[in-house]
């Protein structure tokens, strides 16, 4: 299910409804050309390659699914950010990832920054402006091949 122009034009019918939004491999390929996104039931494998001077190694961190474990970062009534937070599986390649300013370790999680990547589906471009900072993320969802987030709408 997606968000529709009517629910938003009738933005009562959004305010404490979730709306699970997929977002396609596409998306996350478009925000991150260097890496490689894989998602299976749950799991998150992020490929990518390490740079030894004049040689490349590849490796393959692995995240796990912590469905309600998520932020929306906010600057007054703006939404600044939001993202996820993947259980650590496999640190092979998160000193690469964390070069990145959209991911950051905390204690046994990685920290996701996913707006970007969210800004890049045809979903986000059909929200209308007035209504793109009132979205909050409030869970999401490792499925076999996508990645769904689950939205809100404050007030």
């Amino acid at each position: 299910m997606g968000i529709f122009i009517e629910d938003l034009l009738h933005f009562g019918n959004l305010i404490d409804n979730e709306v699970e939004v997929e977002i396609e491999k596409e998306a996350f390929k478009k925000t991150f050309p260097s890496l490689e996104f894989e998602f299976n039931e749950g799991v998150v494998k992020i490929k990518g390659k390490k740079r030894f001077f004049i040689f490349t190694k590849g490796f393959e961190f692995r995240g796990r699914e912590e469905g309600n474990k998520v932020f929306n970062e906010r600057e007054g009534d703006e939404l600044k950010d939001f993202g996820v937070y993947l259980r650590i599986l496999s640190p092979d390649g998160l000193d690469e990832l964390l070069k990145d300013k959209r991911f950051k370790k905390e204690g046994e999680y990685l920290k996701f920054y996913i707006f970007d990547v969210f800004k890049n589906t045809e979903i986000y471009q059909k929200i209308p402006k007035q209504f793109r900072d009132k979205l909050e993320i409030t869970k999401y969802k490792i499925k076999k091949d996508k990645f769904s987030i689950f939205f809100t709408v404050v007030k």
